[in-house]
C-alpha cells in the first residue's frame, strides 16, 4: 500500500460497513458487533453525510476502512465528532493515522469547523494514541451510550481554525 486517500462514501459501500460493523475485533472497544438489522439505517445515515468517507488505497482503490466527522449534540451544544474504523487486515499499518491527517487537513480548510472532538473508549489505546499524536486535548472522561451500550470514553478536542485565522496551527506530520 503506497498511500491512502479519502473517497466519498457511496451506496456501493454497504459491504464495507457490514465488514466493519459486524466484525468482533473492529467493534471490540464499542461493545461488540452491531446487529445486521441495523446496517441499512447506518448505511443510509452515512450516504446522507458529505463528511463521511471511505479510506482507500490510493493506488488500487481498495477499501481499507472509514472515517468521518458529523454533528453531535452534547450537553446542549453542537460539536463536530470524528471517528474511524479500519479493516483488521490493514490495522497496524498507519491507515487510521494517515486518514485522520487527511481529514484534519480538509476540516481546517472549511471555516464551518472550529474544532473536532473524538470520544474513544478509555480502553482503546490505539485511538487514544492517535488523539495525542495529532494534538487533541484531553478534556476528561464520561459515559456515552453507543448502539444501546454504555461506554466509558475519553473526550478529546482539537482546535481546527482555517489556515491564517487567529489561533490556527499546523497539524503534526
Amino acid at each position: 500500500m503506497a498511500d491512502i486517500a479519502l473517497a466519498p462514501y457511496t451506496n456501493a459501500d454497504l459491504a464495507l460497513t457490514e465488514a466493519l460493523e459486524t466484525d468482533a475485533d473492529v467493534m471490540r472497544e464499542l461493545g461488540g458487533p452491531i446487529a445486521r438489522a441495523e446496517l441499512p439505517r447506518i448505511h443510509a445515515r452515512r450516504l446522507d453525510d458529505p463528511w463521511y468517507f471511505k479510506v482507500v488505497d490510493a493506488g488500487s482503490g481498495e477499501a481499507l476502512g472509514t472515517i468521518g466527522i458529523w454533528e453531535k449534540d452534547l450537553d446542549g451544544a453542537t460539536l463536530h465528532e470524528t471517528g474511524w474504523m479500519v479493516l483488521p487486515r490493514f490495522q497496524g499499518r498507519r491507515v487510521a493515522s494517515r486518514a485522520l491527517a487527511l481529514l484534519i487537513e480538509r476540516v481546517r480548510a472549511d471555516p464551518r469547523f472550529e474544532s473536532m472532538h473524538a470520544f474513544p473508549p478509555v480502553t482503546n489505546a490505539p485511538s487514544n494514541a492517535l488523539c495525542r499524536k495529532f494534538g487533541f486535548a484531553l478534556l476528561g472522561a464520561r459515559d456515552f451510550v453507543y448502539a444501546g451500550r454504555t461506554l466509558h470514553c475519553n473526550h478529546w478536542a482539537l482546535a481546527t481554525p482555517s489556515p491564517g485565522s487567529p489561533g490556527s496551527r499546523r497539524s503534526p506530520a
